[in-house]
């Protein structure tokens, strides 16, 4: 009987001894211990993690074809997109690696940005813009010689500061003339206007003209690689990436590893992080990405509009969007002005005056355009993927920003604005 006992403890001290060994193993598997915690252990999808960055893939024979194709695949024309390379063989012959003064940087080098000094494609020069080139190519995990990092930085830039000069080249389908457009307001060199026009003007000229009869680099006539050389998306007839529909809750969650994460980006990012991409309704909830852009405006003490529900109002979705985008920062007296009458008051000091909403034509209006009376704002955000009108708004503390399938550009009332 003794040894029966002394068996049945050796097999039950065994069976601790093993789960001791077997428990840290699992834990060690747990990226997230305190969340693990916190949390029925059955419940964790501890695979569910932002990845982080990944590079941009690119397609192409050299670097020319993988500029154009990488615009192209954004939506622009190839004179729009020649108008951009044109500015480029100027500024770094289309090299990224390459620093003001000739110096090539080495590919096993990890070069620091040098205020004063330019660099890459487009040759940034001051910390202003040197600061969010690192800190965008480091979000990709690239090196900031990376060609696909540096063209993905131009079209952050493009679409948030300088959308005003992506609206301007969208106008335009002469080589030339997009690149004056492309130096004017986005370059902004010392070069003369005859030169800018003769040296950069015509190196579009060249570009267009080598691949204007050649095979499509990108849309509907092009092969499915050089629309998609990740495999991974499709794209519409314009060549721009098809985003598929995704559930959206009241919470602003698209799927259950939506993060509320988000910390500014391009005009098109930011308006699909703070505004629902369909017409929902008097709901006052917000997504998780607007209501922290809330919370963090208040922080600093900026307007963000509301009475009971702070951040769902009119003018303080627009004076978010607009300045977080990166599009205006100084919009609305940098962010501490006020309602509509203060941000009409601040326009038209600031920007350009369009007219009433009587004389406006839809056709005429460019993202980022704003509509304003006395008592409501809203914003032209044109044709973006996934979003489900061309009007973005909010209302005081009845609804949440979104798309606004229920408003005009021209009823009557509005005057419009554009940044100059």
């Amino acid at each position: 009987m003794r040894s029966i006992y002394r068996l049945i403890c050796l097999v039950f001290v065994g069976i601790l001894c093993v789960n001791e060994l077997i428990f840290p193993v699992q834990v060690a598997a747990i990226t997230d211990p305190q969340r693990f915690m916190s949390q029925e252990a059955w419940g964790i999808d501890d695979e569910c993690q932002d990845p982080g960055g990944n590079a941009v893939i690119l397609a192409g024979n050299n670097n020319v074809e993988k500029i154009l194709n990488f615009y192209m695949r954004k939506g622009l024309n190839l004179a729009q997109a020649s108008g951009i390379i044109g500015n480029m063989l100027q500024e770094s012959n289309l090299q990224p690696n390459i620093v003001q003064g000739g110096r090539v940087i080495n590919e096993n080098e990890d070069y620091v940005l040098e205020n004063g000094k330019g660099f890459g494609l487009v040759q940034w020069t001051f910390s202003g813009r040197q600061k969010p080139l690192q800190e965008h190519v480091d979000s990709l995990r690239v090196k900031n010689t990376d060609l696909g990092g540096q063209l993905s930085f131009t079209w952050v830039e493009l679409n948030g500061p300088y959308l005003s000069t992506l609206n301007k080249l969208r106008s335009t389908n002469d080589p030339v003339e997009a690149a004056v457009v492309v130096h004017d307001g986005y370059e902004k060199s010392a070069d003369s206007n005859g030169t800018v026009r003769s040296v950069r003007g015509g190196n579009a000229t060249k570009v267009y003209n080598q691949y204007k009869n050649a095979p499509a680099l990108a849309g509907s006539e092009a092969e499915n690689e050089l629309n998609d050389p990740t495999g991974e998306a499709a794209v519409d007839e314009h060549g721009r990436p098809e985003i598929p529909d995704k559930p959206s809750s009241e919470s602003g969650s698209s799927g259950d590893c939506m993060s509320s994460g988000f910390a500014g980006g391009n005009f098109e990012e930011t308006l699909k992080a703070y505004a629902y991409p369909e017409f929902k309704g008097m709901i006052t909830k917000p997504t998780d990405s607007y209501a922290k852009a809330v919370k963090d405006a208040q922080s600093q003490g900026l307007y963000v509009g509301g009475i009971s529900l702070p951040g769902i109002d009119c003018g303080g979705f627009v004076t978010l969007l607009v300045r977080d985008s990166g599009y205006e920062k100084g919009y609305n007296d940098n962010g501490k002005g006020g309602a509509t009458s203060a941000q009409e008051a601040w326009m038209q000091k600031n920007w350009e005056s369009l007219g009433s909403s009587s004389g406006i034509s839809e056709g005429t209006l460019q993202p980022g355009d704003v509509a304003i009376n006395a008592s409501h704002t809203f914003i032209y955000v044109g044709e973006v993927p996934g979003f489900q009108a061309k009007i973005a708004s909010a209302s005081l503390d009845e609804r949440a920003p979104m798309a606004d399938n229920q408003q005009s550009p021209t009823q009557p009332g509005y005057n419009w604005y554009r940044k100059k």
